[in-house]
């Protein structure tokens, strides 16, 4: 039998059709909200901070991020394994936004609530925001059309060798005013300042990320 002919076969309705493999088969969906709800506090017990290293954070940069979810696309229609991989890669998608903006940062989830409520088109949708902290409380990296918006520049003198110095301190000259000039230099190489400049244009507002 050619492969043309079993592919023909396999589509008769009253052939005997092969039963496909699925071992979730016997793994039932999720039809309560409580569930649900179970499930995204157990996703995110298991990644959020302990209150011991959140008290170490007080004070720290954050971020906010939520999503949400049409009821009738989860009643139903997903298995607790697969709505739990949903959380963990609606968790990750958060994470990787906060980064792709704060990359110096090391971005944890600190906090997050849950509720179920209607949009503005009357639909049941299981909301949850998140709260990210940066445990490393980086500086804040700010943005103009893509480019950092502060810049430091550091200029420091080079120090002149120190026979150099020495040698036009001990130099005997009657010139009075070649040896205040040699009184000036010397005066600012024993100073050895170092200049910060601040380049700082205002920013503009970054969004609070928001998925969808």
């Amino acid at each position: 039998m050619s492969l043309f002919e079993e592919a023909k076969k396999a589509k008769n309705p009253f052939g005997e059709r092969a039963k496909p493999e699925s071992g979730n088969a016997d793994i039932p969906t999720i039809n309560q909200t409580s569930l649900l709800l179970r499930v995204v506090n157990d996703v995110f017990g298991d990644q959020i901070l302990t209150p011991e290293h959140a008290d170490n954070c007080e004070g720290f940069r954050t971020r906010l991020a939520d999503s949400s979810w049409p009821l009738h696309n989860l009643q139903g229609k997903v298995t607790e394994p697969t709505w739990g991989n949903m959380v963990n890669a609606t968790i990750a998608g958060m994470a990787k936004t906060i980064r792709n903006s704060q990359p110096n940062g090391d971005w944890k989830v600190l906090e997050f609530d849950t509720k179920i409520d209607h949009d503005t088109a009357n639909i049941e949708r299981l909301y949850v925001v998140v709260k990210f902290v940066d445990v490393d409380n980086n500086v804040e990296l700010e943005y103009r059309n893509g480019a950092p918006v502060t810049t430091t520049v550091n200029v420091q003198t080079n120090p002149i060798p120190t026979e150099l110095v020495e040698a036009l301190t001990n130099r005997q000259t009657d010139d009075s005013r070649l040896a205040g000039l040699i009184e000036q230099l010397v005066g600012a190489i024993a100073e050895k300042t170092t200049t910060s400049t601040t380049i700082t244009t205002d920013p503009e507002p970054e969004p609070v990320v928001f998925n969808d």
